[in-house]
């Protein structure tokens, strides 16, 4: 592509981006593929970002740019993703590595906050609301305080799930980090162990370093997570408004039956009317009871849950803890101090001698050659990095996508079927538009209440075709890049047989060599054991708390002799005509009526001992729903306290992992001083041999003296 050519990408990504950012929009990376397709862009790919890079550079780093572009999971700007890469393209390894510091500190701040979150999430959460007077008149008191602790709950969930994403993402930067460093580690491995075997032949070799797979890292999805306690909350919630308002309108009922019962008994017998409107409004109260009780029941298993998730995110927070602390602490300070000085120290060694030895007409092309070959494998390593790390974005969202439209489905095709029909054009003219007239208010209606729903519907079925589209084109993608690889190494072979054909490396040579050799054996190895540096596979899935709900419970013969003691009251506690007679004396006392003047009917006692046994029952069925809530929280605690043990030991084993990469952090740490500290390239060596023979990867003596003696062949 020529500079008029990439003038042209360039003016067309920053109107682009102009555009995009006037309309307070983002367009994922996919989006600015598609819109460049007409300037020759194929398909989505790290080139798409490349461009975006150099466009925000052109510019003098257009705040447009950076702004509107955004990878295709929409967490990160276009230009943050590329920043690394861009940074080690233009041969600045130490500003690649300040980045890399610099993420790593992101990364340690946000886990710290998802702790201090998840703590306050585990909290019962108890809202401190103050209870209107009118509240506390009607019964409605009860209810509105479980809708706040409710709604102070889900809040601190919310914000819980949103904390774990900001330490997902920083995760996943932290290893992306690492994979572009490991590229480039990979580029200056093979360019010098390519001139060890110019120079000693088929006594050394290599071998294709087995590269770990960190997109293979599992992250809980916090999103169902959040979706299914979102319905919880909601059922509670809507629960609490209908109750708050039935128990409003139960009150004004009961006030208003009350008045008509003291109204109704006449002046002469108001202790009558009296007692039953109090009948009648505790019956309301103890009925408001029990129904609040009922949804505190619910509001208790909305806690347990909420502990149960939290748990969980708290758990897999170790795991996070413990890879962030392997990238931190030991592998990607490995990765700085190799890429700060091993290819120094390795250049400064050989470079006479390769220099002299590549100093020919015939050789000079191909080492050319070579250098553009490792080049190019640098380039597709990359891409086929970006590809794997795009399929795992397209993969979740489809999978997302896929859950959300079978979990919506049943309501798309109620709102459809319940769509209403327009009128045909007779019946309009013989209902005298009459018909025309239902419908539209009928539609109306319809596009008020489901069509939000289809519209959601429909654009998430839009969504996951295209997502599956670009999941299927960056597989296609990246199959093809690896077929490419391999093509780019095999004519690598090839121009390495072409140079050793060509060069016959002098025993003097070779000699030359040797005094540097085992230090440069030594730093290649070291950089492939930092390119295959790996995760312990117990930290690849995410961490699993079981259910104790069910399991951790009151023994089954409490919660039955519990139900037995009220099941036996309800059978053998009755209201009879002596507890009505008693009722209305007490009446009578409160009003000072004098013994002469109370006079109380069989009808009125029969009256009064009927409201009397209503309003029992009612208060026994209170009792029992309140025994049940304390039997359901005391259960509630045991599957707390069982949480608690299952966190505590996977915390123990997190631990002692944290433990031994503390150990090795120490060693590096020492190495890198003395590194940072040597006085000339030979205590810098000798710090690196260290680190090499801190993962066992430096030549024994008795395998150098083999080599020397045509003995033993050097694998690399």
């Amino acid at each position: 592509m020529n500079q008029n050519d990439n003038k042209r990408l360039y003016d067309a990504i920053r109107e682009i981006a102009a555009k995009v950012c006037k309309d307070g929009e983002t367009f994922l990376r996919a989006d600015l593929a598609y819109e460049l397709k007409q300037y020759g862009i194929n398909a989505d790919s790290i080139d798409v970002s490349r461009l975006a890079m150099e466009a925000y550079h052109y510019f003098n780093n257009d705040r447009n740019i950076e702004r509107a572009f955004v990878t295709n999971d929409g967490r990160m700007a276009l230009v943050d993703e590329y920043r690394m890469a861009d940074m080690l393209d233009k041969g600045h390894p130490d500003d690649a590595m300040a980045l890399a510091r610099k993420e790593l500190d992101k990364t340690s701040m946000t886990l710290t906050q998802l702790q201090r979150d998840i703590e306050t999430n585990i909290e019962v959460a108890v809202a401190k609301t103050a209870s209107n007077m009118m509240d506390v008149v009607t019964g409605a008191d009860g209810a509105k305080a479980v809708r706040a602790e409710a709604s102070t709950l889900f809040d601190r969930y919310a914000r819980m799930v949103g904390t774990y994403h900001e330490g997902e993402d920083t995760v996943r930067r932290n290893i992306a980090d690492f994979t572009t460093l490991r590229t480039d580690i990979g580029a200056s491995y093979q360019e010098f162990a390519m001139q060890l075997i110019d120079i000693y032949g088929d006594a050394i070799k290599t071998v294709a370093p087995n590269l770990f797979d960190f997109s293979k890292v599992q992250f809980l999805d916090v999103d169902s997570m959040l979706k299914h306690t979102e319905l919880e909350y909601n059922r509670i919630s809507d629960t609490c408004s209908a109750l708050i308002s039935e128990i409003s309108d139960s009150f004004q009922t009961s006030l208003q039956s009350s008045a008509a019962a003291y109204r109704s008994a006449g002046k002469g017998n108001r202790t009558i009317g009296l007692a039953m409107a109090g009948l009648g409004l505790l019956s309301h109260y103890m009925n408001a009871g029990e129904r609040t009780v009922k949804l505190r029941s619910d509001l208790t298993t909305f806690q347990t849950s909420v502990k149960h998730d939290a748990t969980r995110i708290k758990a897999d927070l170790g795991r996070l803890l413990v890879i962030y602390k392997t990238l931190n602490d030991v592998v990607i300070p490995k990765a700085d101090i190799y890429m700060r000085y091993a290819a120094k120290l390795m250049s400064s060694d050989v470079k006479a001698i390769t220099d002299a030895m590549y100093d020919n007409a015939d050789i000079q092309p191909l080492e050319a050659k070579r250098r553009s070959l490792i080049a190019q494998i640098r380039a597709l390593d990359g891409e086929i990095n970006d590809h794997l790390q795009n399929i795992d974005v397209y993969q979740s969202l489809v999978s997302d996508l896929t859950q959300t439209l079978d979990s919506k489905g049943p309501a798309y095709r109620d709102a459809l079927a319940r769509k209403p029909s327009k009128p045909f054009f007779l019946i309009n003219i013989l209902t005298l538009g009459h018909a025309n007239k239902t419908y539209a208010r009928n539609y109306a209606e319809w596009d008020a209440v489901s069509y939000p729903l289809v519209r959601e519907y429909e654009s998430n079925q839009v969504d996951l075709k295209l997502d599956k589209d670009e999941l299927t084109s960056h597989k296609d993608d990246v199959a093809a890049k690896q077929q490419e690889m391999q093509t780019v190494k095999q004519k690598l072979d090839e121009v390495n047989r072409d140079i050793r054909s060509k060069i016959n490396a002098s025993a003097e040579v070779q000699m030359k060599m040797l005094p540097h050799l085992r230090s440069a054996i030594a730093m290649l190895r070291l950089g492939r054991e930092i390119m295959e540096s790996k995760l312990d596979k117990r930290l690849m899935g995410t961490v699993e708390i079981p259910d104790f709900t069910q399991t951790e419970k009151l023994p089954v013969d409490i919660e039955n002799n519990l139900s037995m003691f009220t099941s036996t009251l309800a059978d053998h506690l009755h209201a009879d005509s002596g507890m009505a007679v008693a009722l209305l004396n007490g009446v009578d006392d409160y009003r000072g009526t004098r013994s002469d003047d109370r006079h109380y009917s069989d009808e009125d006692v029969a009256q009064v001992t009927g409201a009397s046994e209503q309003a029992l029952q009612q208060g026994i069925s209170l009792l029992d729903s309140a025994l049940r809530l304390i039997a359901q929280l005391l259960s509630g605690r045991l599957a707390g306290a069982a949480y608690d043990e299952a966190f505590d030991k996977i915390a123990a084993d997190f631990r002692k992992q944290i433990k031994g990469i503390d150990d090795k952090s120490a060693f590096v740490r020492e190495v890198m001083r003395r590194a940072n500290l040597a006085k000339n390239d030979d205590e810098r060596k000798q710090a690196m041999l260290m680190l090499s023979e801190l993962g066992g990867q430096s030549l024994s003596e008795q395998d150098f003296k083999d080599f020397i003696n045509g003995k033993k062949q050097i694998t690399l």
